[in-house]
């Protein structure tokens, strides 16, 4: 009997666990070259996003079942702007590795707004030619972020142990 009962405390511990830190498989090429399609990645974290955190979310006025990876370029309070792949945050020059082929755009022309509010994200993905993010849907509420996930072609195995 104890056994049974040990063995259901642990099924319904890895459930928990699963649906807290769950599994994704990447679908594209939009984060290539941090991430390859068919790439198995695992949520690690559900701490507030800070800038160029990778997070798995559900795009604005999507299906609950759509999933996106995107890297977070903009946080609250930021103005964004891109011009000849160079990004500025609040007109300051800042690197970004993936800024090349970024196509000129200023935050406000685009979505309409000075900065971004409380509770709301600008997303990219790190092969922005090809990416469909913050640019075609606009900012991405907080309430949507799924979680936060580990970076590197390991990444999977970096989260879970595996070989």
């Amino acid at each position: 009997m104890i056994y049974l009962c040990t063995f259901m405390l642990l099924g319904i511990g890895l459930h928990i666990y699963q649906v807290i830190y769950p599994e994704f498989m990447v679908d594209g090429d939009s984060m290539y070259p941090t991430f390859i399609n068919e790439e198995q990645i695992k949520v690690k974290a559900h701490h507030q996003p800070k800038r160029w955190d990778v997070v798995v979310f559900q795009p604005p006025e999507e299906s609950e079942e759509t999933t996106y990876l995107k890297r977070i370029i903009g946080v609250p309070g930021d103005h964004i702007r891109y011009k000849d792949d160079q990004l500025y945050l609040n007109n300051i020059a800042v690197d970004d590795p993936f800024s090349e082929n970024t196509d000129n755009f200023d935050i406000r022309r685009l979505l309409g707004i000075k900065k971004i509010p409380e509770g709301y994200y600008f997303v990219l993905g790190d092969n922005r030619g090809i990416s469909k993010d913050s640019r075609l849907f606009g900012l991405v509420p907080e309430d949507n972020i799924i979680g936060i996930v580990a970076e590197g072609k390991d990444s999977y195995e970096e989260n879970t142990g595996s070989d």
